[in-house]
C-alpha cells in the first residue's frame, strides 16, 4: 500500500535554500517534508509512526519539471550587544552577506511518495493528524496545506517523477532523505542547539526518464567545502602565504577538536580515505585578479563518516566558533564563516563547478607532483598519475607550465613555507581536459591536504 504526502503551497511560492542557501530548493527534499512532520509530533504514537516512516526507504518526488527562480540578496548588519531601546536585539550578530531563494513551480502542489510502503491504516491516521498540524514547508513564509494519504496522488500533466538514482547519472542531483535513525538524531541536535543539516544525508536522484545516463559524471573524493573569508580589518595577504596560512588553519582545527580527532582530519590513521583538505583561497579567474587570499576552506571527504562529519562541524563553527588565525610573524586574521555571493572566491561553486560538471580545470595554485623526475619519467606523466592517485580520470589533454595558466593563480609558495624533509619534487602549474566531466573540487598532488594544486573549472570553447 502506497503512502503519500501531498503538500498545497498556500501561495503558489516554495521558499527553501537548497544544499547551498543562495540556490533554490527544487525538487523539495524529502527530508524538508519530513522535518515538517517531525516539528508537529506530539505523542509517542506519532514518534513511532515517524520511525515507521524513517525506515521505509528513499521516497519518489513527484513534482512539476521547471520552476521560475527567484533571489534575494541582503546584507545583514551587526547588531548591538548592548540593550539601545531598539526593536531588535540579537547579541553577537556580525555583519554578513545573506541570500534567499525560492522556487515558483507551474502548479501549487507537489507530493512525496512511498510506493510500495507497507503500512497500516492506523499508522497513516496518525501520519494524517500530524500533517494537518504543519503550517509551513520550508521557510516560515512557504506556508502550506500538507495532508497525507495511502494511495498514489494523480499525476499532473506537468510533473516529473524524481526517484533515487546512482551517483553520476545524468541530471542527478542530491536530495536529503530521512533514513533509519533519524528521528533520534534530530531529537539530539535540537536538544544541543544545532541545526537539522548537521545529521543530514543525501542521495541522488534523478528524473524517471533519464536513469539511463549518456555522460557519466566523476564526482570528487570532496564533496562540501567549508568557507571562510577574511574579516575587516584584515591586512592583505599575498598568495604566496598559502602553506603557512593553511598550517596554521590546520593546527587550530585541531586544538579545537582536542581529544578524538577523527582520522580523516589529522590525516592519522585514515589508510587510503581522503582527508580534510585546509586550503587558501586566491583571487583568481577574471581580468583583474592578482591571487591574494580572500578566505580559507576546508574540503570534506565525501565518504566521511556522519558523526565524524558533526564532531568536526560543532569543532569550529558551533558554540564557539573559529573567527580568527594568528599566523605570526603575520598580524592576527579576522574569520568571518559563510559563503560571500559578493566574491566569486568565496563561492563554493566557484571550486565544485557547475552541476554538470566541468571537463576542463586548471590550477590556482601550483601542484607538487607525487612523484620525483627521473630517467624517461616527464613532469606530465608525474601529473597524469598525481590525477590518477586521487581518483580522476585520464587527462585526454594536459598542459604543464612554470608560470600561471589563469589570471590570479599563485605562482609559487614562499621557499621557507615548504615542510621540512620533504624530497624536492616538481612544482608546476597545470591545465588539464578529461574525457568525462568532473564535478569538484579537484585538488592533487603531494600538498594537496595544505592546499596546494587546487583546480578551478574553466569555462568551455564553444
Amino acid at each position: 500500500m502506497p503512502v503519500t504526502v501531498q503538500v498545497r503551497l498556500r501561495h503558489g511560492r516554495y521558499d527553501a535554500g537548497s544544499i547551498r542557501p543562495s540556490v533554490a530548493e527544487w525538487p523539495p527534499h524529502p527530508a524538508r517534508v519530513f522535518c515538517a512532520l517531525v516539528a508537529s509530533a506530539q505523542s509517542v504514537e506519532d514518534w513511532d509512526a515517524l520511525r515507521w516512516l524513517e525506515r521505509s526507504g528513499a521516497p519518489e518526488v513527484w513534482a512539476d519539471g521547471s520552476v521560475s527562480v527567484s533571489r534575494t540578496d541582503s546584507f545583514v548588519v551587526t547588531n548591538q550587544t548592548e540593550p539601545s531601546g531598539g526593536s531588535q536585539f540579537w547579541p553577537g550578530r556580525t555583519n554578513q552577506a545573506r541570500s534567499r531563494a525560492s522556487a515558483t513551480p507551474a502548479g501549487e502542489d507537489f507530493a512525496v511518495v512511498w510506493p510500495e510502503a507497507d503500512v497500516t491504516g492506523d499508522l497513516v491516521a496518525r501520519l494524517e493528524r500530524m500533517a494537518r498540524r504543519v503550517p509551513y514547508v520550508g521557510r516560515s513564509t512557504s506556508q502550506a496545506e500538507v495532508t497525507t494519504v495511502a494511495m498514489l496522488p494523480a499525476e499532473r500533466p506537468a510533473w516529473s517523477r524524481w526517484v533515487p538514482s546512482r551517483i553520476g547519472a545524468a541530471n542527478a542531483v542530491d536530495l536529503r532523505v530521512p533514513y533509519p535513525g533519524y528521528v533520534d538524531a534530530l531529537r539530539e541536535v535540537y536538544d544541543l542547539g544545532g541545526r537539522a543539516w548537521e545529521v543530514a544525508r543525501s542521495v541522488p536522484y534523478g528524473p524517471l526518464v533519464d536513469q539511463i545516463p549518456a555522460v557519466e559524471l566523476v564526482r570528487s573524493p570532496w564533496d562540501d567545502l567549508m568557507i571562510w573569508g577574511f574579516g575587516q580589518p584584515t591586512a592583505r595577504i599575498g598568495g604566496d602565504q598559502v602553506l603557512r596560512l593553511t598550517s596554521i588553519l590546520r593546527k587550530a582545527v585541531l586544538k579545537r577538536i582536542g581529544s578524538d580527532i577523527p582520522a580523516q582530519v589529522s590525516g592519522h590513521g585514515a589508510d587510503e580515505r581522503p582527508h580534510v583538505a585546509f586550503l587558501g583561497l586566491p583571487d583568481v579567474g577574471h581580468e583583474h585578479a592578482d591571487g591574494h587570499l580572500l578566505g580559507v576552506a576546508l574540503a570534506i571527504p565525501r565518504d566521511m563518516p556522519a558523526e565524524e562529519w558533526k564532531h568536526l562541524v560543532r569543532a569550529v563553527i558551533g558554540a564557539d566558533p573559529l573567527t580568527r588565525l594568528t599566523p605570526r610573524p603575520m598580524p592576527e586574521i579576522s574569520l568571518r564563516y559563510g559563503a560571500d555571493p559578493r566574491r566569486r572566491t568565496l563561492r563554493v561553486e566557484t571550486w565544485r563547478g557547475p552541476a554538470e560538471g566541468a571537463c576542463s580545470w586548471v590550477t590556482a595554485t601550483p601542484m607538487v607532483t607525487d612523484g620525483m623526475l627521473r630517467a624517461r619519467r616527464s613532469v606530465e606523466d608525474l601529473v597524469a598519475k598525481s590525477l590518477a592517485r586521487v581518483g580522476y580520470p585520464e587527462p585526454v589533454d594536459l598542459e604543464v607550465s612554470a608560470a600561471p595558466l589563469t589570471a590570479g593563480a599563485v605562482w609559487r609558495p614562499r621557499r621557507e613555507t615548504l615542510p621540512e624533509g620533504r624530497p624536492k619534487r616538481p612544482v608546476t602549474h597545470v591545465r588539464v581536459r578529461f574525457a568525462r566531466p568532473v564535478v569538484g573540487p579537484v585538488i592533487a598532488g603531494s600538498l594537496r591536504y595544505l592546499g596546494l594544486g587546487l583546480f578551478v573549472p574553466e569555462r568551455e570553447q564553444s
